[in-house]
């Protein structure tokens, strides 16, 4: 193991949030994903969640959010993927209606 990271968001913070902040932090492809579902917001908040961790384990504060991407597996399991790194992270995401929580190895 290289590095861990957590971290914890309110989904109320992504209640009505703007398409320019959901562009500047999300990826297109999370943004399609995010807003298929009736609550978008608590997919929004825990892909968030999920890249704040992974910049918390890399401990590399010049990441820009929007490089990192939270895709899903065929099965649902998460997966995370860093623009121009070759770096592998397992992760766990997981939400309750109030807050998203996720946590990130870097290995």
């Amino acid at each position: 193991m290289k590095g861990i990271g957590i971290d914890i968001v309110e989904v109320k913070r992504f209640h009505g949030v703007s398409n320019r902040f959901l562009k500047r932090v999300f990826t297109e492809e999370e943004i399609k994903y995010c807003r298929k579902s009736a609550a978008a917001e608590l997919h929004f908040a825990a892909r968030f969640a999920a890249k704040e961790a992974v910049i918390k384990a890399t401990t590399d504060r010049k990441i820009a959010m929007k490089d990192i991407c939270v895709k899903n597996r065929k099965n649902g399991a998460p997966e995370v993927f860093v623009r121009g790194r070759r770096q592998k992270f397992f992760i766990s995401i997981s939400h309750t209606k109030t807050l998203a929580v996720a946590v990130v190895v870097l290995y």
